[in-house]
């Protein structure tokens, strides 16, 4: 009588501690990708992020004036959010002049694979938004924070997927700014 319910608290625990650990995984993988989006050209190209597109990124502002958010400070700078994956392209909010550059994210995928290796390129979505650092006339790309995301990943349950499903979601996301790596 007791060991059937010893048996489930045993499998229930396994359960809970492989998904954990995937969790723990995939929080990682994505980690990893931040730092290799952080360092290598943006998977969204358009205007702000690589020079081809950016020449009237500044539209006349003058010289050296400091940019702020919006509404934080006297003179704001030109704004945008974009988010891009495999499933949308890459989308912002009140139109997008964005296309998504695929070998850049599959460069992304790789490095996110050598900690999960079940991650599929439609699973990760790379945003960026500019953030208000640097000032008008400072060499492009323009400051963003750059945010990696798992998207439709889920972990399958082994054991006792009726009791918790079939499968469980696995959520993480990471965020930094972005690097200036050229040297002038």
């Amino acid at each position: 009588m007791v060991l059937p319910i010893l048996l489930l608290i045993v499998f229930a625990l396994t359960e809970l501690s492989l998904y954990f650990w995937t969790q723990s995984r995939a929080e990682k993988a994505v980690q990893l990708g931040l730092r290799r989006a952080v360092v290598s050209d943006p998977v969204a190209v358009g205007p702000g992020l690589d020079p081809a597109g950016s020449e009237a990124w500044w539209d006349g502002l003058p010289l050296g004036l400091r940019c702020y958010p919006a509404g934080a400070g006297p003179g704001p700078c030109p704004a945008f959010a974009v988010a891009c994956d495999l499933e949308a392209g890459c989308r912002c909010d009140g139109g997008c002049r964005f296309g998504l550059d695929r070998a850049r994210l599959d460069g992304i995928v790789q490095t996110m694979r050598a900690v999960l290796p079940d991650l599929r390129p439609e699973n990760v979505r790379v945003g960026y938004r500019t953030n208000g650092f640097g000032y008008v006339g400072r060499p492009l790309p323009v400051p963003v924070d750059v945010t990696v995301s798992l998207v439709g990943m889920r972990y399958s349950t082994l054991f006792l997927g009726d009791l918790f499903g079939a499968s469980l979601p696995l959520q993480a996301q990471a965020q930094r700014p972005s690097e200036d790596l050229l040297s002038r």
